[in-house]
């Protein structure tokens, strides 16, 4: 009996560690996500060819292509890729309307609206509408030729079969094991709160000389990360979620609140280190209350997104100045200590109206007019160097196609080859940082599988059950085997080349030319990509960077040239919209900057760091950020007596400025910091000794205390600027920089 009883107890267990292994398979989301998809992909092919309808390899794709995590993120890129099918579709349909017998104009206007759709792409929050707009016409002038019968049959086709695609996969991943996106959702918006939060303690800190640089940096990423992954998951909610919906307005103003809280920190945090020698207590008495309350309405806001109910209400505080301490301080440290309290008055109110909206959101309070936020206005069509060169690579890509096909006789593939080349073209142009390479493995991966199936498996089928079984099967094992999302290029062209390969049809035939035509077709594919990888730009990330940095600086020069003051001359109209371009080059390269850094390959940049490029792009920030605060101090009303007093001092500063960021704009290591920062600190000395002695001789008005705050706040910046360009030059002379000019193959 002993030994009986423990081998039940042996097999009792056992038993239930196999019971608890595959429920937490059949039940984990990889197996639930690669279900959905396999079944989708099974219905969608059993409808189309019980219909009798040709080409039922674009309604997989479209189960393929919109399958994501969530019901609303799927039913979001579906409504995408069926708008971008529809649009699409009366485009090709007109051009082969218009240029019935003009084979060169058809072929260009082509490239001409698929140039715009890659050039719109890059910029808008609807990207994948605009690939699919620019492919779908291709896919149909192609198709279609200059058959104007031929090419609406297709469109329709197209039309219907991508329709279907996209029905059966919603139905499917509504009823089966449907995923909201609103779990999610909360648990993104309750995380980008605390870290908020967190950043603002982490920059308070900085102010008492607590902080440090690699905390402040680290939570700065995290926020930006967690703001992308709120935007995304916002929209998405806003589909599968009545609770969203019917508050998006709200939740629309919360978003507008939380970006510009973000901005408003960012400059906060810049203004530190002109204060960190003051003693900030004393100068403001009631900084420590303030700062109190302003971290306690942030922690009253993540805690009504985590659910639980405000204990108090936003009390009313004011950042009190010690006015006769504040006269016996400098006029650079006064206007130190005047921005620092503006922008701390500037999240006192930032930090109200937020409390407000969420508590309108969340059901503890009515945020009343607070929630109406204007809508921010967005120019999708301004003028943008990165994009232009995606454009130009794009366009060469096409035309390279084209040319091949019409000039290279027995093209393997033919016009397959045009068609492949816009829809991949265009992504590969929009990302110039993903290399080529990463690419082959995954298509000629996805190639060798579905070939295997085609070559040996699919001839022994009989009848749809067998042929179901087996594409249930193949598109299970790609989706599951892919469910990172680090893994999705795998999983994106393992389904696209094992439709393609296999070719289901009513009337399927088998031929090895199948195989190999597709192989030859994205070999001839990747090579015009890699020939073109290069074009306009080299694409190596440490010659990007540096490309960059250079743009970067010539932006900073033209608007730092643009802060002269010259009343009598009006600002023309090309003028200003160069100013509003460089003000857009200056925001946004340190971004384009970032995105660059994580592909270094550190190997061919001996003496140079990951930490050090790291911190080198956060100064590159900090004077970003400066510049612009000094465009928008520059426009504030100045008293006519200083500037007449302190224009020649004003302009000897800015072209000593300006011929700083040429020399930086020439090369990123041709500024010694010591001589920079002897220099700028001598002609501040000599500005701060002639400002206080031009104000004590100045008669008392009754304007005289603002004229003095803008101008403190004028000055502020301008100390900023020198400041953060001198913390530049001493990150860039860290890093040999030698290496990063040498050419390499």
């Amino acid at each position: 009996m002993t030994l009986i009883a423990t081998v039940r107890e042996k097999l009792g267990a056992d038993v239930q560690a196999f019971a608890r292994l595959t429920s937490g398979f059949f039940l984990s989301p990889q197996f639930k996500e690669a279900f959905k998809t396999a079944l989708a992909m099974v219905i969608a092919y059993a409808i189309s060819l019980s219909m009798g309808w040709d080409k039922p390899l674009w309604a997989g794709l479209a189960v393929a292509f919109v399958s994501l995590a969530t019901v609303g993120q799927s039913i979001n890129k579906a409504a995408m890729r069926m708008v971008g099918t529809l649009l699409g579709m009366v485009v090709a349909l007109t051009l082969v309307a218009l240029f019935p017998q003009d084979r060169w104009a058809f072929i260009s206007i082509i490239s001409i609206y698929t140039a715009f759709c890659a050039y719109m792409m890059s910029g808008s929050r609807n990207a994948y509408f605009w690939h699919v707009s620019a492919f779908v016409c291709v896919v149909i002038c192609m198709d279609g030729g200059a058959d104007a019968a031929n090419a609406f049959q297709i469109a329709m086709l197209r039309t219907q079969q991508t329709g279907l695609g996209i029905l059966v996969y919603s139905i499917v991943a509504i009823f089966l094991w449907p995923v909201s996106s609103y779990d999610a959702f909360k648990a993104a918006t309750a995380e980008l709160a605390v870290t908020q939060r967190q950043y603002y303690r982490a920059c308070l800190r900085l102010f008492g000389q607590q902080g440090g640089a690699d905390e402040i940096q680290e939570l700065s990423a995290r926020q930006v990360q967690q703001k992308a992954r709120f935007d995304q998951l916002l929209a998405a909610a806003e589909i599968d979620s009545y609770a969203v919906q019917e508050l998006s307005g709200q939740w629309r103003a919360y978003q507008q609140q939380v970006a510009k809280l973000m901005k408003t920190l960012e400059c906060w945090r810049e203004s530190s280190a002109e204060v960190q020698s003051l003693d900030l207590p004393q100068l403001l008495p009631s900084l420590d209350k303030f700062a109190g309350e302003l971290e306690r309405r942030l922690q009253l806001v993540a805690d009504m997104l985590a659910g639980q109910p405000p204990e108090s209400l936003p009390r009313s505080v004011q950042l009190q100045l010690d006015r006769a301490r504040l006269s016996r301080l400098s006029h650079f440290e006064r206007a130190a200590v005047i921005l620092t309290r503006n922008r701390m008055a500037g999240l006192e109110e930032l930090t109200r109206t937020l409390f407000e909206i969420v508590a309108d959101i969340t059901g503890n309070g009515h945020a009343g007019e607070t929630t109406k936020v204007p809508r921010v206005s967005s120019n999708p069509l301004f003028l943008d160097l990165d994009r232009l060169g995606n454009i130009v690579r794009y366009l060469v890509i096409f035309w390279s196609a084209w040319l091949a096909n019409i000039y290279i006789p027995g093209l393997p593939g033919g016009s397959v080859l045009v068609i492949q080349a816009t829809a991949l073209g265009i992504v590969v142009a929009n990302t110039p940082q993903l290399a080529v390479s990463k690419l082959i493995v995954p298509v000629f991966g996805g190639l060798l599988f579905g070939a295997v199936l085609y070559i040996f498996v699919m001839p022994t089928l009989s009848g749809f059950h067998s042929l179901g079984l087996l594409l249930f099967a193949a598109t299970f094992v790609i989706c599951y085997l892919n469910s990172e999302p680090r893994q999705a290029l795998g999983r994106l062209f393992g389904l696209a080349m094992l439709l393609a390969v296999t070719s289901i049809n009513n009337q399927q035939s088998y031929n090895f030319l199948t195989v190999t035509t597709t192989a030859m077709v994205y070999t001839l594919l990747f090579l015009i990509l890699m020939i073109t990888a290069h074009i306009p730009f080299c694409a190596h990330p440490e010659r990007a960077v540096l490309r960059l940095i250079s743009r970067f600086f010539r932006s900073c020069q033209y608007l730092m040239e643009a802060t002269r003051w010259d009343p009598s001359q009006p600002t023309m109209r090309m003028k200003r919209w160069r100013q509003v371009f460089h003000a857009r080059e200056v925001a946004t390269l340190p971004t384009k900057i970032g995105s660059w850094l994580p592909h270094l390959d550190l190997h061919f940049l001996p003496g140079t760091t990951m930490d050090q490029v790291k911190n080198l792009l956060s100064s590159l920030q900090s004077l970003a950020y400066r510049i612009q605060l000094l465009g928008e101090e520059r426009h504030t009303p100045q008293a006519d007596f200083l500037v007449q007093a302190f224009f020649k001092d004003f302009r000897s500063w800015r072209i000593q400025v300006q011929s700083c960021f040429e020399q930086l704009a020439a090369a990123p290591d041709r500024l010694d910091g010591v001589k920079m920062r002897t220099l700028l600190n001598e002609k501040m000395v000599q500005l701060e000794a002639r400002v206080q002695e031009t104000l004590n001789k100045a008669p008392e008005t009754p304007t005289r205390e603002q004229d003095a705050v803008n101008f403190y706040r004028l000055l502020g910046a301008f100390r900023s600027v020198s400041e953060a360009l001198v913390d530049y030059v001493g990150k860039a002379a860290a890093i040999e920089w030698t290496p990063w000019q040498e050419d390499r193959f």
